[in-house]
């Protein structure tokens, strides 16, 4: 189990993983990030969009979130073992030297760990992965949608434009931080030890209240940019090569 001695900031945290390891260290996981983003984050906003579109129109915002959540969970069982091997890079080098795992990359660590452990290893902390992606795709595209609904209905907008989009997606990370963090954290410890769901929340809240808000500045620093983008480059995705409804010209 990943044991954290002291209390340390993200400042301090960054000093030392350079300092120790070098820079690329920051890296650590890459590999695994970007197939996760390719297989999960892709599929759960498809996954919405057909359940959304399958409602009709309007769809208010209580379907909205029923909608995101069966999105986020299905999606979520898809990139468990990505998310697996990618927790795993990510703190390999605060473990003692025995105790790493050492994949060189994300297809490597998904092969030995079948290999070594089982398939169903590969799924381990599957419920809370999947509590957090039902929570995640909430917060994250439920929000967006809800969001850009409203800004449109204050502003009196007419139309989608890319400030419009910038504030729901703004509103949407600063949604989604909160409510994800604490299942976040839990997670991380989870999937990092073979102790029970009872006694890794214990290890969590051995901070206090501040137990399930730990890291919640690089959190932010990282949700926040990537919400945005994720949203700014869907929106132009959608308006140059989505799917438009043609009316025939009938003579």
């Amino acid at each position: 189990m990943v044991s954290i001695k002291k209390d340390v900031g993200m400042a301090s945290s960054l000093r030392h993983a350079i300092r120790t390891y070098g820079f690329f260290s920051l890296y650590d996981g890459l590999s695994a990030q970007l197939l996760r983003q390719l297989t999960y984050t892709s599929l759960r906003f498809h996954l919405y969009e057909m359940g959304k579109n399958q409602m009709g129109d309007p769809v208010d915002c209580l379907h909205k979130v029923i909608v995101a959540g069966l999105a986020g969970c299905v999606a979520g069982l898809v990139g468990i073992p990505t998310e697996l091997v990618h927790t795993r890079m990510q703190v390999n080098r605060a473990l003692p030297s025995e105790k790493r795992w050492n994949y060189q990359h994300v297809f490597d660590g998904l092969y030995r760990v079948t290999r070594d452990e089982g398939w169903m290893s590969l799924y381990r902390g599957c419920l809370l992965s999947l509590v957090r992606s039902c929570f995640t795709t909430i917060g994250q595209v439920a929000a967006y949608d809800q969001a850009k609904e409203i800004y449109m209905e204050c502003f009196k907008l007419k139309h989608d434009n890319t400030f419009l989009h910038l504030m729901s997606s703004m509103t949407a990370a600063c949604i989604c931080g909160p409510i994800v963090k604490p299942i976040e954290n839990l997670r991380t410890l989870k999937m990092v030890n073979s102790r029970g769901l009872i006694r890794t929340f214990a290890y969590m809240m051995r901070f206090g209240l501040r137990g399930p808000f730990r890291g919640m500045v690089p959190y932010f620093l990282r949700v926040v940019p990537n919400t945005i983008i994720t949203f700014l480059s869907f929106e132009q995705i959608r308006v140059h090569f989505g799917y438009y409804e043609i009316e025939e010209n009938k003579s």
